[in-house]
C-alpha cells in the first residue's frame, strides 16, 4: 500500500484499519514528508471531509470542526446527513447524489447545521475517488459563505433601494466615468435621452465645447468639486425650446484593477444631475407674453383715442377759425346785428369745449429708452398675434439675423408698432382671399441701419395711396369693418418718428402682396 495524501494522524483517533480503508490510489509526492502534508491539510482554510459510498464520515480536518462546532470523535462514523438542515430543498440533494454517484463532479450550495443548531451556507465541491481496492470514496471541500452571502444580499438590497430612490427623484441622474460613459442612469435620464435623440451627457459636452472650448468634463470642472451649467436648446418636438440645469459633482474613487492593489490610484466619477425647467420657463414666458399683450392692447386703444381726439380737434379747428373770422367781420360791419351776441357766446362756448377736450385727452405711460434686440421685439409681437394667425389660417415665416446689433429704443412701443403692421397684413390677406396665406418677417443689418421687413400675400398697397395710409382716419377697409379705422398706421408712424426711423411701403416681389421696410439708424455706443 502506498502512503496516502491523507496522513494517518490526521484522522485523530481513527485506527489503522480506518486509515487504510480511505486511502486513495495516490501517493504523497516524495518532496513532502507525511508531517508536512498533514500540516497542509490540517491547516487548510477550507473544510475537508471524506465519506464512504453510503455517506458515512471517514475523515475531517480541523477547519471542518471549527465550522461545524463538532469534534473529530463526534463526526467520524456518523452519516453526513447529521449536518443537513431542512431549508435545503430535497431536489438539491437528489441532484447532488445523482451527479457524484455517476462519477461527475458536483459544486453548489447547501444549508447545513452546526452543532449549536445554527444554520450556515456551505459552498461545496464534491468528487468521487476510488482506491486501489476499488472502494468508492467521496472527497468534499466546503466553505462557510454565510457572511459573504449576507454582505452580497445586503449590497443587492441597498442597490435596489438606491435605484428605487433615484428613479423616484424628480431629476435625471447619471454616474459618469472619466471616459464619459454612464456607469449608472435612472429612468428619468433614459426618458430624457429618448426625447433628445442623444445622450444628455453628449449635449453637455457639445455645449461646453462650443461655449468654452473644453473637450472633457474634467476640463470644465477644473479644481472644483461641484459646478453648474444652464443649457437652452432649440427642439424639433412639440416644445420648440427646452431649458436644462446641469449640476456636476465630482466623487473620488480608488482604482480597482489588480495592478494598483499595492499602490491605490485615485480616480473619480462625476454625478450629473439634470433638472429640466422647460415647463417652468414656458409658464413664465406665457405670463410675460400675456402681460405684453395686455399692455399692447391698452396702449393701442389709448394711442388710438389720442390720435382720434387730436385729429378731430385739428379738423374742427379750421371751421371754427372761419366762423370766428366771420363773427369778427360782422362785429366791424354790423355791430347792431341782433344775432351777433348769441353767435359770439356760442363761439366762446365751442372754444372752451375744445380746450376741455384737449385736457381730457389721455396720456400714455412713459417708457424709457433702453438697449433693444429687434429680434425679441419680433418674437413678442408675433407671439401676441398667434391667435389671430391661427384663426385666419395664416403661416408665419421668420427670417431673423442672429448677429443683429442692439437698438436704443422703447421695446413696448416697438411691439405695438409691429403688432399694427401684422394686424394690417392679416386683414389684407383676409380681404384678398388668396390661397397662399403667408406673412414673412425678416431682420438684417448693414453698415448704417438695422432693418425690419414685413411682407404678406395680401392685396398690396396701390402707389396712389402709399403716402396717405399713414394719415389719421384714412382706411382701405370696407366700411362695415369695425375697429379703429385709419388709426393703426398712424400709430406706427408716430412710434417710428420717436425712434428716428424711416418706413417704406412697396410691393413684395417674393410674396406679391405688400412689403413694409422699416430702417432704424445704427446706434453709436
Amino acid at each position: 500500500m502506498h502512503s496516502s495524501i491523507y496522513p494517518r494522524n490526521l484522522l485523530g483517533k481513527a485506527n489503522m484499519g480506518q486509515l487504510d480503508a480511505i486511502m486513495p490510489n495516490t501517493s504523497t509526492p516524495s518532496s513532502f514528508g507525511g508531517e508536512v502534508f498533514e500540516q497542509i491539510v490540517s491547516n487548510a482554510p477550507f473544510a475537508i471531509s471524506i465519506t464512504d459510498e453510503s455517506g458515512n464520515i471517514l475523515f475531517v480536518n480541523d477547519t471542518f470542526c471549527r465550522i461545524t462546532g463538532y469534534t473529530v470523535n463526534e463526526l467520524i462514523g456518523q452519516h453526513s446527513s447529521m449536518l443537513s438542515y431542512k431549508a435545503t430543498p430535497r431536489t438539491v440533494y437528489e441532484n447532488l447524489w445523482s451527479a457524484i454517484t455517476s462519477g461527475q463532479h458536483w459544486q453548489g450550495q447547501l444549508i447545513n447545521r452546526k452543532k449549536c443548531g445554527e444554520p450556515y451556507i456551505a459552498d461545496m465541491s464534491i468528487s468521487k475517488v476510488d482506491d486501489d481496492k476499488g472502494q468508492t470514496r467521496y472527497y468534499a471541500i466546503h466553505k462557510d459563505i454565510t457572511e459573504k452571502h449576507h454582505l452580497q444580499t445586503h449590497q443587492q438590497n441597498q442597490s435596489i433601494m438606491f435605484q428605487a430612490v433615484l428613479n423616484a427623484a424628480p431629476l435625471a441622474i447619471a454616474l459618469v466615468d472619466q471616459s464619459h460613459n454612464a456607469i449608472f442612469k435612472n429612468d428619468r435620464f433614459e426618458r430624457m435621452n429618448l426625447s433628445l435623440d442623444e445622450s444628455p451627457v453628449q449635449l453637455l459636452l457639445d455645449t461646453i465645447q462650443m461655449d468654452y472650448g473644453y473637450d472633457t468634463l474634467e476640463e470644465f470642472m477644473g479644481n472644483k468639486t461641484q459646478k453648474y451649467k444652464g443649457i437652452h436648446i432649440e427642439s424639433k418636438g412639440p416644445m420648440r425650446e427646452r431649458w436644462f440645469d446641469f449640476v456636476l459633482v465630482r466623487i473620488p474613487v480608488s482604482d480597482t484593477t489588480a495592478e494598483t492593489y499595492f499602490n491605490r490610484e485615485q480616480g473619480y466619477y462625476i454625478v450629473v444631475a439634470i433638472n429640466e425647467r422647460t415647463r417652468e420657463k414656458l409658464l413664465v414666458e406665457e405670463r410675460r407674453i400675456n402681460a405684453v399683450k395686455l399692455m399692447t392692447h391698452d396702449n393701442k386703444y389709448v394711442h388710438a383715442m389720442q390720435e382720434a381726439l387730436m385729429a378731430t380737434l385739428h379738423q374742427l379747428q379750421g371751421p371754427f377759425n372761419m366762423i370766428e373770422s366771420a363773427i369778427n367781420i360782422l362785429k366791424r360791419t354790423n355791430a347792431t346785428c341782433p344775432g351777433l351776441l348769441a353767435m359770439d357766446e356760442a363761439m366762446n362756448t365751442a372754444v372752451q369745449a375744445m380746450d376741455d377736450i384737449k385736457q381730457a385727452v389721455p396720456e400714455r405711460t412713459s417708457e424709457a429708452f433702453q438697449p433693444v434686440n429687434l429680434n425679441l421685439v419680433v418674437k413678442d409681437a408675433t407671439s401676441i398675434s398667434t391667435d389671430e394667425l391661427l384663426l385666419s389660417s395664416i403661416d408665419l415665416n421668420l427670417s431673423l439675423d442672429a448677429q443683429l446689433p442692439v437698438l436704443n429704443g422703447m421695446p413696448h412701443r416697438l411691439v405695438l408698432a409691429l403688432k399694427q403692421l401684422l394686424d394690417n397684413a392679416i386683414d389684407s390677406i383676409q380681404a384678398s382671399k388668396a390661397k397662399d396665406r403667408t406673412i414673412q418677417v425678416s431682420t438684417y443689418a448693414d453698415e448704417h441701419y438695422v432693418h425690419l421687413v414685413v411682407e404678406d400675400t395680401g392685396q398690396g398697397v396701390d402707389e396712389s395711396i402709399q403716402l396717405k395710409i399713414f394719415q389719421p382716419f384714412f382706411s382701405t377697409k370696407p366700411k362695415h369693418k369695425s375697429g379703429c379705422r385709419g388709426i393703426g398706421l398712424s400709430i406706427v408712424q408716430q412710434v417710428l418718428n420717436e425712434h428716428a426711423a424711416t418706413i417704406e411701403v412697396a410691393r413684395s416681389y417674393q410674396l406679391k402682396g405688400a412689403r413694409v421696410l422699416i430702417s432704424f439708424p445704427m446706434n453709436e455706443w
